[in-house]
This record gives structure tokens, C-alpha cells and sequence, in this order.
């Protein structure tokens, strides 16, 4: 089997991430997650798929390990999983630059779904494969 391409990205904590607890929000973290993993879509995905489907989320599972502050310089690591008929699990990681303190640890199951016609549609073998690094 081949390894699955990692996404990875930078981010900077500013104070409008904060909760009132002055960490960072949990809602901030889906959010940076959701955007890497379009981010990832869009890198690898050929301009044609992207145009005929689109990923909806099933389900998400997020533990948090971790706290991170403003000022704080992160981690987010992406990459996808085990798919299953229309459904396609993405993994995510994110942790402190610095220190490689895992703070996140999540899987996100999506579903391709056809932009046409909106049904689930089989993730095949070929998007799968934008995503393998030989």
C-alpha cells in the first residue's frame, strides 16, 4: 500500500482565536482543520474532479491533549485514510512548533458527493491515488 501525501501548515496564534479562558477556541481548531483539508483537496485534486465533486462532512473526532495560547506557533499536519464506499476518513494532527506538544488529535469521515446531481458517489481508486505519495 501506498503512504498518504501529508499536508502540512504553519499558524500563528492570534488573539482573536482565544476563548475566554484565553486558550484557543475549540471551534479555531475544527476551523483550521476544515480549511487544510480543502487546502489539501485543492493541492492535489485535478481542477476537473474538483469541479465534479465535492467532500461533505459525516462525522468528526477531535481529542484534545492540549492547550495552546496566543502567540503560540503551530503544527496542523493532514492526511487521509481507510475509504469506504462514498465515505473517505482524513486524519489530522496539531501540535506546538516548537516543542512538538501534540495538542489535537483528529479524523474527520467525509463523503464525495456528486456537485450535479448531490448524491454520495464511490470514492475510487483514482482520486485516492492524488492523494498517495509513491
Amino acid at each position: 500500500m501506498e503512504k498518504s501525501s501529508v499536508y502540512s501548515r504553519i499558524i500563528q496564534v492570534k488573539a482573536d482565536h482565544l476563548d475566554e479562558l484565553l486558550h484557543v477556541n475549540n471551534v479555531q481548531y475544527l476551523h483550521w482543520m476544515m480549511e487544510s483539508a480543502e487546502a489539501h483537496w485543492q493541492l492535489r485534486a485535478p481542477q476537473v474532479i474538483r469541479e465534479e465533486f465535492i467532500w461533505v462532512v459525516r462525522k468528526h473526532s477531535i481529542e484534545y491533549t492540549g492547550q495552546a495560547v496566543e502567540g503560540d506557533e503551530l503544527l496542523l499536519k493532514t492526511w487521509t485514510g481507510e475509504a469506504s464506499g462514498a465515505c473517505w476518513w482524513r486524519h489530522f494532527t496539531i501540535e506546538k512548533a516548537n516543542s512538538r506538544t501534540q495538542l489535537i488529535n483528529a479524523a474527520t469521515q467525509f463523503v464525495l458527493v456528486n456537485r450535479m446531481n448531490g448524491k454520495p458517489h464511490p470514492v475510487r481508486s483514482n482520486i485516492i491515488s492524488f492523494f498517495q505519495d509513491n
